[in-house]
């Protein structure tokens, strides 16, 4: 009897060794690893730029509004097509079509401005909703340089960031308000300004073509 116990001890010991080798997990590799973070949206002066490629001005808004969505998401406002004087001001062409994003901290623009059909026009950040869901400026400054900058940013900050030779700002005259033009390699980027002081900031800034009050 006690021969026949220890047999079947003996047995159910190699069993669960056994099935300890069938662990379909492999220990020894570690964690799974984690996805690669996918390259940050920039708004440059040429359009945006997006990890899939860049979004440029021109580019119709059958072809760019997926890329959009896939690297904004979707727009917390469309308006559909409606007529240029508008909400965004006095726009070029007859009819216009607005993005929005983070409740209105980023705009952009599409309008019958080459012919027909829409086009992409202008992006502009505003001092209005959740800024932080959306993407900053960014210049290219020297060959490699990436400067990130938006509403809020300082004088201060511009003139050390992009440097005296891309950076230019205008005193104001009432009604108008001093304003800013920093200019990269290959494009521009226009703004007002609360002043011109090292602490005054910036109040909206934009690329493309502008819209009138």
């Amino acid at each position: 009897m006690r021969s026949h116990r220890l047999l079947v001890a003996v047995l159910l010991l190699g069993a669960t060794l056994s099935g300890c080798g069938t662990d379909p997990v492999d220990r020894a590799a570690g964690p799974s690893p984690s996805p690669s973070p996918s390259a940050p949206v920039r708004l440059t002066g040429n359009g945006v730029d997006t990890p899939a490629r860049l979004v440029e001005f021109g580019s119709t808004y059958a072809d760019a509004r997926p890329v959009l969505d896939t690297a904004l998401g979707k727009p917390t406002k469309d308006t559909g097509e409606v007529d240029s004087f508008s909400d965004y001001g006095t726009c070029p062409g007859d009819v216009l079509r607005g993005l929005e994003y983070g409740s209105g901290a980023l705009v952009l623009l599409f309008g019958d401005v080459d012919g027909p059909g829409l086009t992409f026009y202008r992006w502009r950040l505003e001092d209005m909703g959740t800024p932080d869901a959306v993407p900053k400026a960014s210049a290219l400054i020297g060959d490699v340089t990436t400067y990130e900058f938006g509403v809020g940013t300082t004088v201060a900050q511009l003139r050390e960031g992009a440097g005296e030779q891309a950076l230019q700002v205008t005193a104001g005259d009432v009604p108008v308000p001093p304003t800013f033009r920093l200019t990269d390699q290959s494009s521009s980027f226009f703004g007002t300004l609360t002043g011109t002081g090292p602490r005054d900031t910036a109040l909206f800034v934009e690329a493309g073509q502008s819209c009138g009050e």
